[in-house]
């Protein structure tokens, strides 16, 4: 019988803790979505290796409170906030891992999530080549800073038959880059990795045969119809953990509502999504192959639970802890919000104008209030306005000339 794994206790900081939760957690969203996009287990397992780290995260965290905090039930109350994120990452982990793990239970699963496609996808994820000419050769992924230099995010790369996930890794002539982001900052990176083949998901070199019949028409509607609501399932879940977050950190009771709001909005997804996969299931030859399709949608289902917990304490009335403010400040990507000025560089401008590099400098606009109004989807003419106020997440290196973007008096350069 194999001996069971030790716990071995080291201390460590409730702000170092709940710091590396969330850059885990942020982490496991890419990773699980690419083992499934590639259907590679590698992937998957690496998804698992970080829920196991987040466990022992969640562990520690307890401990930590349990064994430091003797304050009574005022001191209790205060820390409500960082037990309630703890406990919700946690489950949000579970959840990701199950979804990558799909690839296990369901080989073909590919076939579907690449169906799904690129476009109409927020941020998809492709893969990039790096070819002789990219200057990118022989330097590391720091020393590229991907999204606050490029506005994408590198997941992996894969170099021959090994999966590297490390950020020390340096790029080399003929890595494959598991790529994340918009389009257009995606088609500028692969011009300057000199990959000059078509936007793809395939590693192989031999491409994979899907299997239905596009001349049915019953079978392309149906399809077409589930690809939309997968595409608004994934992308809800995963929105409502950026601004779950964000609720808590700004201590924001409208983003906190408008979470709960998305969240029996995604218990109707899910059901709408459940019975058509139901009848799709009699145009399949064998319907146990849609078992994992099946399963990332529950996932995602779980995913809103965990994030409407979050947001459930900022309705109650509870004040987010300083230590967790900080530990969020200090990850890697933080959430800020900026009010678009008269003189703002984004006033005027379209969605799609503001994936200029100019002005992305990395971040991602996650939701606009505009007057009473929270919008958290955006078409490509989409026109930002004066007075909007604008949550973004993004890299900490580039914050400041992110904001000076969108309020350039307020945050004019010494």
């Amino acid at each position: 019988m194999k001996p069971k794994k030790k716990f071995s206790y080291k201390p460590i900081s409730l702000k170092d803790i709940l710091r590396e939760m969330k850059h885990n957690i942020d982490l496991m969203i890419d990773i699980a979505y690419s083992a499934i996009k590639f259907g590679s287990k590698e992937i998957a397992d690496e998804a698992y290796r970080l829920e196991g780290r987040i466990h022992e995260l969640t562990y520690l965290l307890n401990f930590q409170i349990i064994q430091t905090q003797a304050g009574g039930i005022k001191e209790a109350k205060r820390l409500e906030p960082i037990v309630v994120m703890g406990y919700s990452i946690d489950k949000i982990s579970d959840a990701l891992s199950d979804i990558a793990r799909v690839v296990y239970i369901n080989s073909d699963i590919t076939d579907f999530t690449q169906f799904f496609g690129i476009w109409g996808v927020p941020e998809p994820i492709i893969k990039i080549k790096v070819t002789k000419g990219c200057k990118f050769i022989g330097e590391s992924r720091q020393e590229i800073h991907f999204r606050s230099q490029h506005g994408v995010n590198l997941i992996a790369i894969k170099r021959n038959d090994r999966w590297l996930f490390d950020r020390e890794n340096f790029v080399m002539e003929n890595d494959i880059l598991i790529i994340k982001g918009e389009i257009e900052p995606i088609i500028d990176l692969k011009k300057l990795c000199c990959d000059e083949e078509p936007l793809s998901f395939e590693i192989d070199k031999e491409k994979k045969k899907f299997d239905f019949k596009f001349e049915n028409d019953e079978v392309y509607e149906q399809l077409t119809e589930l690809k939309r609501t997968y595409v608004q399932i994934t992308d809800i879940s995963e929105t409502m953990i950026e601004l779950a977050l964000a609720s808590l950190f700004f201590n924001n009771y409208e983003l906190a509502e408008d979470i709960l709001e998305m969240e029996e909005l995604m218990d109707g997804l899910n059901i709408a999504f459940e019975k058509d996969l139901l009848d799709f299931a009699h145009l399949v030859e064998s319907p146990r192959d849609l078992t994992g399709i099946m399963r990332i949608v529950f996932s995602c289902e779980l995913i809103a639970d965990a994030a409407a917990n979050i947001a459930e304490n900022i309705i109650k009335g509870f004040k987010p802890h300083r230590i967790l403010q900080k530990a969020i400040r200090e990850t890697d990507e933080i959430v800020v919000r900026e009010n678009l000025s008269e003189d703002s560089y984004f006033r005027g401008k379209s969605y799609h104008d503001l994936q200029d590099k100019r002005y992305k400098r990395g971040f991602h606009i996650i939701a606009l209030k505009r007057e009473d109004k929270w919008i958290y989807s955006f078409k490509p003419d989409f026109i930002f306005d004066e007075g909007d106020l604008i949550i973004g997440l993004g890299p900490k290196e580039t914050v400041e000339e992110w904001r000076r973007c969108v309020n350039p008096e307020k945050y004019k350069e010494e």
